[in-house]
C-alpha cells in the first residue's frame, strides 16, 4: 500500500512532499489566483525565491537545520516583496522538522533568529496596516505548536529509543547471568559428584584389597568382596555417564572464575535420611515431614538430589511465598524411584513476579543429570508446589530439558 511504502522510505515521501507544495505554490505564484492583494508580477527572480521558500522541505530529515534556514530567510523577503506563492506553509513543516530531528546549540541559534525574522515581519505588517491583531496572535501560535509538536515528538522518540536500548541491556545481562548460574551451578554438581565418585573408588579399592588377601584362605570371601567391587563399579560408572554430556557442555559455556578461586573445600554430601536433620533445623516454617520406604539402596547422586531438591524448596518458600502456615514435605519410596513433594499454601501468584528463580534452575540441572523429572509450579487456590520424580540409580545420558513445567 502507498502509506506503507511512504513509512518504509520517508526521504522519497519527503521529496515527493516537497515536489508537490512547490507545484502547487509555482502554479499560484503564476496564476496569481488572489486578486485581493496587489502582489509582484511574476519574473524570473520571483520564481525561483517561491521554489526556495518550500521546495527545501525535501531535506528536513537529513539536515533539518539548513532546510529551514533557507525556507524562512526565502518566505521573509517574498512578503517583505509582497511575492504571493505559497503562504507559510514551508515555515510550518520546516518548524516541526527542526524540533523532530535536530539539537543542539545550532538549533537554538537558529531558532532566535528565526523568531526575529518572522517577529520584524510581522511587526511590520501591524504597522502598514497589512496584518491585524487577530492574524497576528492565531499566526504566532500555530508557528510555535508546530515547533513545539516536533520537539515533543523527538523527546518521546528519544525516550523510547532509549527504553529499547535499556530492556535489551537488561535482558542480554540477565541471560549473561543465567549462563554463569548454570556454569556455576554445573561446576557445583561436578565437585559433588567428585566426592561421590572418590567414595565408590574409595570402596572398590578396600573391597579389592580384601578379596586378594582372602583369595587363598577364604575364596568365597573373596568373591563376595569382589562382586561387590563389580556391583560398585557398575553403578560408578552409570553416574560418570549420566554427568559426563552435561559437564562437557558446561566446558563449552562455564565463565572462569577472575580470581582464580577454587571454591569451598569439600564437605561429606548430605542424603535423604538427613532430610529430618533439615527439617529440624528449618524451626522458622511449619513444616511437616512425611517420609516412607526404605532408602538404603537409592543411589548416592539420586540420594543427594532429593536432599538438594528438599533444602532449596525451603529457601524458595523463605524468599518467595511470604507468611505460610503450613509446609508439607512427602519423600516416598517406591518399587521404580523416589517422589518428592514440597507444597506451601503462601501467596501463590501474588508472590514476588521477578521471574524465574535461579534456584528452579539448579534443580533441573541436577534433575535431568540423574534422569529424573522435576515440575514446579503454582497450586489450584494458592501456594506453590515442587515434585520430583527420581529413579533408584542415576540414568546414563538422561537429558529432558524440553520436559521441564517450570513456571515461576
Amino acid at each position: 500500500m502507498p502509506i506503507r511504502w511512504l513509512r518504509a522510505h520517508p526521504r522519497q515521501a519527503d521529496l515527493i512532499l516537497a515536489t508537490a507544495l512547490t507545484i502547487v505554490a509555482v502554479v499560484l505564484h503564476i496564476a496569481q489566483v488572489d486578486t485581493s492583494e496587489d502582489y509582484t508580477e511574476p519574473a524570473w527572480w520571483t520564481v525561483p525565491l517561491v521554489v526556495a521558500s518550500v521546495f527545501p522541505i525535501a531535506w528536513r530529515r537529513t539536515n533539518p537545520i539548513l532546510s529551514t534556514a533557507i525556507v524562512v530567510t526565502a518566505q521573509v523577503v517574498a512578503e517583505f516583496a509582497d511575492i504571493d506563492g505559497s503562504g507559510f506553509i514551508g515555515v510550518l513543516v520546516t518548524l516541526y522538522s527542526l524540533g523532530a530531528h535536530s539539537v543542539g546549540p545550532r538549533r537554538s541559534r537558529l531558532l532566535v533568529a528565526t523568531i526575529a525574522s518572522i517577529g520584524v515581519l510581522f511587526i511590520a505588517g501591524l504597522l502598514v496596516d497589512e496584518l491585524d491583531i487577530g492574524s497576528f496572535v492565531s499566526s504566532v501560535v500555530v508557528l510555535v505548536t508546530a515547533f513545539v509538536l516536533g520537539d515533543n515528538l523527538r523527546r518521546r522518540r528519544e525516550a523510547a529509543d532509549a527504553l529499547q536500548e535499556r530492556l535489551q541491556r537488561a535482558e542480554r545481562e540477565r541471560e549473561l547471568v543465567a549462563q554463569r548460574r548454570v556454569a556455576d551451578e554445573r561446576t557445583r554438581i561436578a565437585r559433588e559428584l567428585h566426592d561421590v565418585v572418590a567414595h565408590s573408588v574409595s570402596v572398590m579399592v578396600i573391597q579389592a584389597a580384601a578379596a586378594r588377601r582372602s583369595l587363598a584362605t577364604a575364596p568365597d570371601n573373596a568373591e563376595i568382596a569382589l562382586a561387590n567391587v563389580e556391583s560398585t563399579g557398575r553403578q560408578t560408572m552409570e553416574e560418570l555417564r549420566s554427568m559426563l554430556g552435561i559437564l562437557l557442555r558446561t566446558s563449552h559455556e562455564a565463565v572462569d572464575d577472575p580470581d582464580g578461586s577454587t571454591g569451598p573445600a569439600l564437605s561429606p554430601q548430605p542424603r535423604l535420611v538427613d532430610v529430618t536433620e533439615l527439617v529440624t533445623a528449618a524451626d522458622d516454617l511449619p513444616v511437616s515431614l512425611t517420609m516412607s520406604g526404605d532408602f538404603k539402596d537409592v543411589g548416592s547422586s539420586v540420594d543427594l538430589t532429593g536432599y538438594r531438591i528438599i533444602q532449596e524448596s525451603l529457601t524458595n518458600i523463605r524468599r518467595h511465598a511470604g507468611p505460610v502456615s503450613v509446609v508439607e514435605i512427602q519423600v516416598e519410596r517406591h518399587n521404580d524411584g523416589v517422589r518428592i513433594r514440597v507444597v506451601d499454601d503462601g501467596r501463590g501468584a501474588a508472590a514476588d513476579a521477578g521471574g524465574p528463580g535461579y534456584g528452579l534452575v539448579g534443580m533441573h540441572e541436577r534433575v535431568d543429570a540423574i534422569g529424573g523429572q522435576l515440575a514446579a509450579g503454582w497450586r489450584v487456590g494458592g501456594g506453590w508446589s515442587v515434585t520430583a520424580d527420581l529413579p533408584l540409580s542415576a540414568r546414563p545420558g538422561a537429558d529432558r530439558t524440553a520436559d521441564h513445567e517450570t513456571i515461576r
